[in-house]
């Protein structure tokens, strides 16, 4: 990334080709370009859907739904979160007026004390406990009891009978019911919180015959017409037809699996899809404790495999994506992994990740940062998966100081709400933010990154205090951009880095490492081991631009990207985590000597506007391929001879088909700062070309 920090060191510390142009970042900041405010209203703090309400367990998963949900409640349903046939008609009970609250899950032995916690944030006064003592155990409920609670259990002779009486609980009456196996969770998720939503009692059969208490209760209810979800490998025609002959109306939604099955509910059902939620059809917890999330808004409760998301799931996800629906996925990633919440996010099934950095400073910066997000197309997810503000820097330490303290200063304080309206405008259009962790190029800042990391004791302050702050800004992880260390602290880098991903990652948090490029192993950067440091982050982001940094030529020519990329290569890491960089900007170098140059930097529609206003002739100067990179000289009117190279849509288009050549996982382009209303619409649409494949 750029720097603006003790210009003449770096120079020394730098072999001519990796050179960064110091002159280029005094000029950049001279000539900051002042985004226009926006109106105020854009500015509200208003609430977003997240991307995932998910914990560490299926358990906290639960919880991180109802705080979603309710901010009280007076009841709460509880059942256990080891095993599904009690809790599946629990949705309907806890969307009915008899209850009204969240449907929370503990241990089948004892009450957990975050569940307990979370009873008495709601203010809740009544538990529902579904099923026996075999099920919720006496324990539970006298750990209830013993906290001031009513306990209400409902329990039946079988998961049939347990069933049967919830829905009685629930519902006065009825005229529709929904029957699914009590074998299985799958098809009774598919519908549950429609059935929540709409007071329509959701009841269980087993194979090939219908249980008697299920039959009692649906003639107590006065149900006149009965929808079985599922096929007739779960559900066998001998209850459809023995339904049929006690008079009622009886028709099915079945698929060929539990998905089809799913997007058969979802497809005949008459849901609002302004939010469609997700969750894992191999498991139940999360999707039971959705309901009732998505009962309040009658949204539809997709389900997804841990891999290969059909045709007929992926049709019902693009045409919701056509719509604008927002989604949201309920748990971490151990049940919905990258590779699928990707899909889910951008409807590619096989996406790369574009990592888009963000640039802006001082008392504007939220208004900045809007207006470079305000570029993205109105379908973000189609060219964009992340943003990278770069909102961190590390702290200096002070003269005499000797030991690092391990600690950040963001741009605004921490307890500021600058930082939630900008996640909320990143995930309202569906995009991740994980704000740009840096340090500078001086001195000062070298002595301090290299103490940090080296000090076991600073090592574990950084960690802690970039964990606080994900968790106190909401932000979807971080991304790491040191540059400026000794050739000795590289290892410790590397434990910093494991130590960060370990800790976000048990919170369904990102990490991204940004690292600058190496052509061979004994050049400069060796304190960055490409190898080991992809072991312990999401995405390795290799910043292969700055080739040319101190006289006239290219910031990126493709052939020497390909050696940067063959090097990454060589060194065996999985190249589908490495982020390819790419450079959004150009430089307009200044002769002042005989061979001396000022630069600053200039985006693709200053270059070509530049060059239109002093008639220059715009060439290509070869870089490895046909298509070259642009540049063109001229005089400007005071007499001062410039040369200017940037890039364009066919050199950005050359670099991006190194993604399939070398099978990478995406992008990292530095910066938004650098596009234009008039560029935006056309790099976007090259991005989808190449990172949204079929």
């Amino acid at each position: 990334m750029l720097r603006p920090i003790n210009f003449a060191k770096r120079y020394r510390e730098q072999p001519f080709s990796h050179r960064v142009s110091y002159l280029m970042l005094v000029l950049f900041f001279l000539n900051f370009v002042c985004f226009p405010f926006f109106p105020t209203s854009a500015l509200a703090d208003t609430a977003s859907t997240p991307l995932r309400l998910a914990g560490p367990t299926r358990y906290a998963t639960a919880i991180q739904i109802s705080q979603a949900t309710w901010s009280s409640a007076n009841s709460v349903v509880l059942t256990r979160g080891d095993d599904f046939p009690d809790a599946l008609a629990g949705a309907v009970l806890a969307k009915s007026s008899k209850v009204n609250g969240p449907l929370l899950i503990t241990d089948s032995q004892q009450l957990l004390p975050e569940v307990l916690a979370e009873i008495q944030r709601l203010h809740a006064q009544q538990v529902y406990i579904l099923g026996g003592t075999g099920a919720i155990s006496a324990a539970v409920e006298s750990s209830l009891t013993q906290n001031n609670l009513t306990v209400h259990r409902i329990s039946g002779q079988d998961r049939y009978e347990t069933a049967a009486n919830i829905a009685l609980e629930a519902v006065a009456n009825s005229s529709q019911a929904f029957l699914a196996s009590g074998n299985s969770f799958a098809d009774a998720l598919s519908v549950s919180s429609y059935a929540a939503a709409h007071g329509i009692p959701l009841l269980l059969t087993d194979l090939d015959a219908i249980p008697s208490g299920t039959l009692q209760t649906l003639q107590k209810l006065g149900v006149h017409s009965i929808t079985i979800i599922g096929g007739e490998g779960v559900i066998s025609p001998s209850v459809q037809s023995q339904l049929a002959s006690l008079g009622f109306a009886v028709d099915r939604l079945a698929g060929a699996d539990r998905y089809l099955t799913n997007i058969a509910v979802l497809n005949k059902l008459n849901y609002s899809t302004n939010t469609v939620y997700a969750a894992t059809g191999e498991d139940f917890p999360d999707a039971l404790s959705g309901a009732i999330l998505a009962a309040k808004g009658n949204n539809p409760i997709m389900l997804v495999p841990p891999a290969d998301i059909n045709s007929g799931t992926l049709a019902y996800l693009n045409a919701r994506r056509a719509e604008g629906s927002v989604f949201t996925l309920f748990g971490g990633w151990g049940v919905i992994n990258y590779g699928i919440e990707d899909i889910i996010r951008t409807g590619s099934v096989h996406p790369r990740i574009s990592l888009q950095y963000m640039q802006a400073y001082g008392a504007s910066a939220l208004s900045a940062y809007l207006s470079q997000l305000a570029l993205l197309p109105a379908k973000a997810t189609d060219s964009v998966d992340y943003l990278s503000p770069n909102l961190f820097s590390l702290d200096n330490l002070t003269t005499g100081q000797t030991v690092a303290s391990g600690s950040i200063t963001g741009t605004w304080s921490l307890g500021d709400n600058s930082y939630s309206q900008l996640v909320n405008a990143a995930h309202a259009k569906g995009l991740k933010l994980l704000p740009l962790i840096g340090s500078d190029w001086s001195t000062e800042a070298k002595a301090t990154l290299d103490l940090t990391l080296t000090q076991d004791a600073s090592r574990s302050a950084l960690v802690k205090q970039l964990v606080d702050m994900v968790q106190t800004t909401g932000v979807d992880g971080v991304v790491i951009d040191f540059e400026c260390m000794s050739a000795a602290t590289g290892p410790y880098l590397t434990k910093f880095t494991q130590a960060l991903y370990a800790e976000l990652h048990a919170q369904n948090k990102l990490v991204i490492e940004a690292v600058p490029s190496r052509t061979a192993s004994a050049d400069w950067y060796t304190q960055y081991n490409y190898h080991d440091l992809a072991q312990y982050v999401d995405y390795l982001n290799i910043m292969t631009y700055d080739y040319s940094t101190s006289a006239p030529g290219a910031i990126a020519p493709l052939s020497w990207v390909e050696k940067v990329l063959n090097y990454t290569q060589g060194q065996g890491l999985d190249m589908s985590k490495v982020l390819l960089g790419i450079p959004y900007y150009g430089r307009d170098w200044t002769k002042t000597g005989d061979t001396t140059y000022s630069s600053q930097s200039v985006g693709l529609a200053n270059a070509t506007s530049t060059a239109a206003s002093n008639h220059a002739v715009i060439q290509r100067a070869a870089s490895g391929d046909t298509a070259g990179i642009p540049y063109y000289t001229y005089t400007d009117n005071t007499l001062a001879q410039h040369t200017v190279y940037y890039d364009d849509l066919t050199s950005w288009d050359a670099k991006l088909g190194l993604l399939d050549t070398y099978g990478l996982g995406g992008i990292g382009s530095w910066s938004l700062y650098w596009v234009s209303n008039d560029t935006a619409p056309s790099l976007f649409s090259l991005l989808k070309e190449h990172l949204r494949l079929p």
